[in-house]
């Protein structure tokens, strides 16, 4: 008896409540269809909520204790510098090494760069910064040269061509579409391809769905049904004997405010700067307790991490049990913020240490406080943030309750863990049963 294949179709940042109505008003029908016919699930992301994280977390079936990847960014080792951790970085198996005598296909996966050689395909998902580096085998690269294929859209545009950014958007999924589907042909076992415009969509215009009156409505709507069509189309070239997953990586919401955590610890005392345009992590003064990189990740300056750090593993114990009690506790009035839009309630939904969420060989690694930020609340780490609180162009924010999930062929039995990590281990199960 011939194994079952598995596909996994990703797009990225869509909630399970946003699509739930979306389908509830047809504008997404063939969702609707595929999820009635399977488990249409809410479940978990990862912390912090991005997709760096998140989706290191769905390819190793593992924590950040574990994989190692905790941001976009992360510390040098030794020193209060920054350094960009890639595919290279990730510190235990991906999914598809679990499983080398069978053939995967790999297209647009966050965090997949550099492009490693494997059994199948890989085209890496962002952020890629050199394309002839982000694609496994290079033969591919005349192909997708040839229809204009890039990992991401310019997001930068959206700040002063908001009309721009979805038409490339669109541009982008029709360009997508053909080769997920072109591949789909091929021979394989498992196939991953992810979405990650609905991201973008939801950055700058999170908004427009629930405003009758955006002048981005409509095309909102279209977009979604845009890509109603793609997931038909993909489902459509399955084979009986496939089972089918979809997910997104993270959830979404109205943004309200945007939070600078390096402005809350200058306030409260832990942080201060060698000079007024202090820009650099080498910039922090020594005498400083704690310091913050995005999104709400803090790091306290012990000479544990830091060959010039301040506090000893006593006093970094104390300065930690401190600082989350005072975050967890803080509300708009201690700093001073007009609380009419943000509401009298703390700020911070969680504030853990890295022991009550993060376990493995990585943990050292870890910040030491992780927030976990109050609904529509967004957390920056800039140094030179001129505002504690600020806004911006985005109207919409990622969360941590609110990914979905749903699984066809068969449905999702009870038992399952509601989190990223854990479809890992579902699609093995699917490929071994």
């Amino acid at each position: 008896m011939q194994s079952p294949k598995v596909a996994v179709l990703g797009l990225d940042g869509v909630p399970y409540s946003l699509l739930k109505k979306l389908m509830a008003d047809g504008v997404t029908p063939n969702l609707a269809a595929i999820a009635q016919a399977g488990s249409f699930l809410q479940i978990e992301s990862s912390v912090p909520p991005i997709s760096s994280v998140a989706w290191t977390s769905f390819m190793t079936g593992s924590n950040p204790g574990e994989h190692g990847i905790y941001g976009f960014t992360d510390l040098k080792f030794n020193e209060r510098a920054l350094s960009l951790p890639s595919f290279d970085n990730i510190k235990t198996p991906v999914l598809w090494n679990l499983i080398p005598d069978r053939r995967s296909i790999i297209v647009n996966l966050p965090f997949t760069y550099p492009a490693r050689p494997m059994n199948g395909i890989l085209i890496a998902g962002f952020v890629a910064p050199i394309f002839e580096r982000a694609v496994y085998p290079e033969s591919l690269l005349p192909m997708l040269k040839s229809r204009n294929y890039s990992v991401d859209v310019d997001s930068v545009k959206g700040r002063s061509d908001r009309q721009g950014l979805l038409d490339e958007l669109v541009m982008s999924i029709g360009v997508h579409e053909s080769v997920v589907l072109d591949l789909q042909r091929q021979s394989w076992d498992l196939y991953v391809a992810v979405v990650t415009g609905t991201d973008r969509l939801h950055h700058f215009f999170y908004d427009a769905y629930s405003d009758l009156n955006s002048p981005y409505h409509q095309s909102f709507i279209d977009y979604y049904k845009r890509i109603d069509l793609f997931v038909k189309r993909f489902a459509d070239n399955l084979t009986s004997d496939t089972r089918f997953i979809l997910l997104s990586d993270h959830g979404f919401t109205d943004l309200k405010a945007q939070f600078y955590i390096n402005n809350i610890l200058k306030t409260l005392g832990y942080l201060t700067l060698s000079g007024p345009n202090a820009r650099t992590l080498q910039e922090i003064h020594s005498g400083s307790s704690a310091f913050a990189l995005d999104p709400g990740r803090i790091y306290l300056n012990t000479k544990k991490r830091f060959s010039d750090g301040l506090l000893t593993e006593t006093a970094a114990k104390e300065v930690r049990g401190k600082l989350k009690r005072q975050l967890e506790t803080l509300r708009p009035i201690d700093l001073g913020v007009d609380d009419s839009e943000l509401g009298p309630e703390p700020f911070f939904q969680n504030v853990f240490t890295k022991e009550e969420i993060y376990y493995g060989s990585r943990i050292d690694y870890a910040p030491d406080l992780i927030i976990l930020p109050r609904q529509g609340i967004d957390l920056k780490a800039a140094l030179n943030a001129p505002k504690v609180v600020d806004t911006d162009i985005f109207t919409g924010t990622h969360t941590q309750d609110d990914a979905f999930l749903i699984a066809c062929n068969p449905p999702i039995s009870d038992g399952f863990a509601l989190n990223i990590s854990s479809v890992s281990t579902l699609i093995l199960e699917m490929l071994n049963n």
